[in-house]
């Protein structure tokens, strides 16, 4: 008996021994490239960066209505809106649908025709993919990150991620540690294109688990010398990295407390408040995603089909897919869901005197930062009248010419996989534009200079000013 008591005490002991046996700690391998010096400090929890929703059939959907009571303005005025929008609409030979805003501090007018699909209508609140005007808010993100004192705009990567030591295991001869916060914003950092890697992304795309760092590391070019202007998604994905890792949320959590929340927006933010990827996501209609039903893609089908056409309708898999894929490839470039209405108060609020998105200072900066060196992929026309247009923070500047000078503005458009869109403010107007199309429209419209989206928004502004002078 004695002996058996022995024993259990030395289990006990043993057991005691075991639980507070130090554990050695992992180390974090070192770069040869650049001798990067992590701070003495204790490492910031990161949080995973992208939070999936439930599947979309288990999900309450995300109603898209009018908030407000809104002025009107002059029903002749209205009424000249209405008919640039539908000469526009009529002559273009593939086409589905148009909603069109404009908006002026308490004022909105807002405009629908066409199709959303085959069994609906398009509606002034039908939601679309905004694309590549969803940058928009990632700048107004950062620069308030930093007038909020948390980097600054010539902190450079290795700066930034100096108290992240798991960041420091991009590759540095592809990732450029130099390359400054400004120089990401400007699109002049001289770092390769992601999404150039097509067969290793179109492997990415189904790992559930999936992350941002993971499309940094789809790189296998290594950077030029930064400096020079090259329109590329790779920024903007650093950039939402930077904005998340500094404030511990994630992007969508971002974009809603900073400004969905505080100006009464409607929207959503992809991939978090999307669709989650599962096994059964080809097949999932996502049929209760939105309210009204999202606008669906129209574009050449000749992939899966032949000629101009709905694209889930062709394409073997269904909207879920569409969004889920989408939501994850394309973080923090272009996965914002809105409508005109909102996007048009979002330019008003952004860029104007009277809005209030951002400080003043941020607004002067967002105008000031644009350049004629840097000359977006989609202004770039040599067509007699075009005027190239400019870039700076995010953001695009430009100049609506007719016979005479109409108005300056900026904003920035968005396209691509079946949509397009323009958002435009003018400062001598004070005067907000937002157009959205459920088909690609990259081609000359019927002003004969322009995009059939910026000729409608030409003539917007040309009747609106005509209004003013007349007074």
């Amino acid at each position: 008996m004695k002996f058996n008591y022995v024993l259990l005490v030395l289990f006990i002991l043993m057991l005691i021994s075991c639980k507070t046996e130090a554990k050695t700690p992992s180390k974090v391998p070192k770069k040869t490239a650049y001798n990067i010096q992590v701070k003495p400090t204790e490492t910031k929890q990161i949080k995973p960066t992208i939070k999936l929703s439930d599947n979309s059939n288990e999900r309450k959907p995300t109603i898209f209505s009018s908030k407000f009571e809104y002025n009107k303005f002059s029903v002749n005025l209205e009424e000249k809106f209405k008919n640039i929008v539908e000469n526009e609409f009529e002559q273009i030979s593939e086409k589905a649908g148009i909603s069109v805003a404009v908006y002026k501090e308490g004022t909105l007018w807002t405009y629908a025709i066409g199709i959303a699909s085959e069994s609906e209508k398009l509606k002034t609140n039908t939601p679309f993919m905004i694309s590549s005007t969803s940058k928009t808010f990632l700048s107004a993100l950062i620069l308030t990150q930093i007038e909020n004192g948390l980097y600054g705009l010539n902190d450079t990567l290795d700066t930034i991620f100096s108290d992240y030591p798991e960041y420091l295991l991009f590759d540095w001869n592809i990732i450029n540690p130099q390359v400054t916060i400004e120089e990401l914003l400007t699109m002049s950092s001289g770092l390769s294109v992601y999404s150039d890697n097509i067969e290793e992304r179109n492997i990415l795309i189904k790992n559930p688990e999936l992350t941002p760092i993971d499309l940094i590391n789809l790189i296998k070019t290594p950077y030029s010398e930064s400096g020079n202007f090259k329109y590329n998604d790779t920024n903007v994905v650093l950039l939402g990295l930077i904005a998340e890792l500094y404030s511990g949320q994630t992007l969508a959590e971002l974009y809603r407390q900073n400004f969905y929340i505080p100006l009464s927006l409607t929207a959503l933010t992809l991939p978090e408040e999307g669709i989650k990827w599962h096994k059964n996501i080809s097949q999932d209609p996502a049929s209760n995603f939105t309210l009204p039903h999202m606008a669906m893609p129209y574009t050449d089908i000749s992939k899966w089909s032949s000629g101009f056409g709905n694209m889930i309708d062709a394409a073997p898999f269904e909207f879920g897919y569409y969004i889920g894929s989408m939501g994850r490839t394309r973080y923090a470039c272009c996965g914002i869901i809105s409508t005109p209405e909102n996007i048009a108060r979002w330019a008003y609020h952004l860029y104007s005197p009277n809005g209030m998105a951002v400080s003043e200072s941020i607004k002067i900066k967002l105008k000031n930062s644009t350049s004629l060196d840097n000359i977006p992929p989609w202004s770039s026309s040599t067509r007699p009248g075009s005027i190239p247009g400019e870039y700076g923070y995010l953001v695009s500047k430009k100049i609506f010419k007719n016979q005479e000078l109409i108005t300056t503005t900026y904003g920035h458009p968005g396209g691509g996989s079946g949509y397009s869109g323009w958002m435009h403010y003018s400062p001598d107007l004070d005067l907000a534009i937002s157009i959205m199309t459920n088909s690609q429209m990259n081609f000359i419209g019927s002003c004969k200079v322009e995009n059939p989206g910026d000729c409608i928004s030409m003539n917007i502004f040309q009747a609106y000013k005509d209004l003013q002078l007349s007074k």
